[in-house]
């Protein structure tokens, strides 16, 4: 499996973003928002502090 690299510093140690939407008089549960498999789903890197979206970063879309 490709791992997922930051393009400017190429490490390994990325994040990506998962958002849930919540009623905000109930709490409940409404949608997801953002799921972590979207390509405009949003990512950074711990150690050089980039920014960006899944779609930006390297391997994507060698991942199988």
């Amino acid at each position: 499996m490709t791992k997922l690299r930051c393009p400017e510093c190429m490490s390994e140690q990325v994040t990506l973003q998962h958002w849930q939407t919540f009623m905000a008089n109930t709490l409940e549960h409404y949608c997801h928002s953002m799921k972590t498999q979207d390509d405009d789903s949003p990512s950074r890197c711990l150690d050089c502090q980039w920014t960006g979206l899944h779609r930006d970063l390297n391997g994507y879309g060698e991942q199988a």
